[in-house]
């Protein structure tokens, strides 16, 4: 996770006072980086390594005051935004296909998988801004970004042949997603103490959950297929409008977080060579090919689910599409943060990932039957199980990463996470496409190949959890460290 997540629990019982300062010693496991910590009078910590050259000067209000929620609440706003307007667009596919004169689905379903397009080819670039201008300024310019392509995306809207127009907007905001889609643990193991850390990294993540909910349930609220060449200016202007604010409010709220200076080889090494050591790190990319596989089906259902679900239910009104989304992905942010308060309690990543993973496939699977047997209560149930289990994977596994690189690899969210959501895209690309292709409109369930597939990926995705190593010496270390810190404060 960060620097103070590697300082070992060892902690002398006892302290010294000394020109008016109370200094601690916190010890690491042999030849790890040793810490002098001082509690100055003017409550900030200064930390000493021993075995280099670099001084540490972090000021516990960072940590221990409120601004911590600030800034994980101004960040969730930008987040929920950028969800939104991923979404947009595939709860009324057929109406938004008639408003921009579309025969196929294809351009307007490229409307969402240009999100997982764009992010794995600018995640090194949006690292390198990370590293080199700070966590504040790379969440600035994704909101900036994020405010930027609404604006275009309502020029857009008003005829048909403002389609690219829009399609570049909402290009905007997929490279926006760049720079949010990877920060929530970054932002938790910047700001919160250990205990909650997994808890913020889930109200994060659950907060772009918590978009794409109100994304599915908005679209067709505002956009009705009688009066769509009005709603559809109407809805993207009130977009723009939100997504200014939101950037406001980030400007004014999202404070620089605790410096922690680096010499120019260290940035370095937390774009080439640190990914260089994660892409070549079996466990991990183990671990992010089951990731990708799952999520990356996740993500498909969500920006196909029109598709599955209206031939069947031969729906004339596209509402009970936004319904099920809802339902998915509120069941999704549920399961977000109760994962993120039982692993603070239990540290229990591999248990709790392999249960989600099985959950999701025999969800996934119920939702086929469902469809099958044209049985709308078991279509519901089916997709708030598989929104339960399909989201709460993310923070789960967000955390479980550093867990099981941490004794191998430098320990750096941001790229971890990045690779994680790139593995995801990826594969969601993959699977919309592959979808798309499938799909025979010649029979009712007219995405029943489609889904199957699915099916056999999420399956394909449980062996692959299975197979992945955790490093038990790390996870005993954090435990042990997790226990001392909560009985001290």
């Amino acid at each position: 996770m960060t620097a103070s997540s590697s300082i070992v629990t060892n902690v002398n019982s006892t302290s010294r006072l000394n020109n008016n300062h109370d200094f601690e010693r916190v010890g690491e496991n042999p030849g790890d980086l040793e810490v002098v910590v001082e509690k100055t009078s003017s409550n900030s910590l200064l930390m000493s390594p021993t075995n280099t050259q670099e001084s540490r000067t972090v000021s516990t209000n960072n940590i221990k005051s409120k601004r911590k929620w600030i800034v994980l609440a101004s960040f969730s706003f930008l987040s929920f935004s950028n969800a939104v307007l991923w979404i947009t667009f595939g709860p009324c596919l057929y109406i938004f296909m008639a408003h921009y004169n579309q025969i196929t689905p294809s351009y307007i379903n490229a409307l969402a998988t240009v999100y997982m397009v764009v992010y794995p080819i600018l995640l090194l670039p949006v690292l390198k801004i990370f590293d080199k201008w700070g966590l504040r300024q790379g969440v600035l310019i994704g909101a900036f970004l994020n405010a930027l392509g609404t604006f275009l995306r309502f020029l857009g809207s008003f005829e048909a042949s403002g389609f690219w127009l829009l399609f570049l907007g909402q290009t905007l905001t997929a490279i926006a997603g760049v720079f949010i889609l990877g920060v929530p643990p970054k932002l938790a193991n910047t700001w919160f103490n250990f205990g909650e850390q997994n808890l913020a990294t889930g109200i994060g993540v659950t907060a772009n959950n918590a978009g794409i909910a109100a994304g599915f349930l908005l679209s067709p609220w505002f956009i009705k297929e009688d009066t769509a060449a009005t709603d559809i200016p109407t809805y993207l202007l009130i977009q723009f409008g939100a997504c200014s604010i939101i950037y406001l409010i980030c400007v004014a709220t999202f404070t620089s977080e605790a410096k922690l200076p680096r010499s120019g080889v260290s940035k370095k090494l937390a774009t080439f060579s640190t990914i260089n050591g994660f892409c070549t790190d079996k466990t991990f990319m183990i671990l992010a090919t089951s990731y990708g596989l799952t999520v990356g089906s996740s993500y498909a259902v969500s920006t196909l689910l029109a598709q599955i679900i209206v031939p069947v239910f031969k729906m004339h009104d596209e509402s009970q599409v936004g319904f099920l989304g809802f339902i998915n992905v509120i069941a999704g942010m549920a399961g977000s943060v109760l994962i993120g308060v039982y692993l603070d309690r239990t540290f229990a990543y591999k248990r709790s990932c392999r249960i989600l993973y099985i959950i999701t496939f025999l969800s996934l699977g119920g939702l086929i039957t469902g469809l099958k047997i044209k049985n709308m209560f078991f279509v519901t149930v089916s997709c708030m199980f598989f929104g339960l289990s399909s989201f709460a994977i993310t923070p789960a596994v967000f955390q479980y990463a550093p867990v099981i690189t941490s004794s191998r690899l430098v320990e750096d969210e941001i790229t971890s996470t990045g690779i994680l959501n790139s593995a995801a895209q990826i594969w969601g690309i993959i699977l919309v496409s592959l979808m798309d292709i499938t799909e025979n409109i010649n029979q009712e369930f007219t995405m029943e190949m489609p889904c199957l597939l699915l099916l056999a990926i999420a399956f394909i995705g449980i062996i692959l959890i299975w197979l992945v190593k955790e490093d038990h010496d790390v996870k005993e270390v954090k435990e042990r460290e997790t226990r001392h810190l909560m009985n001290r404060e």
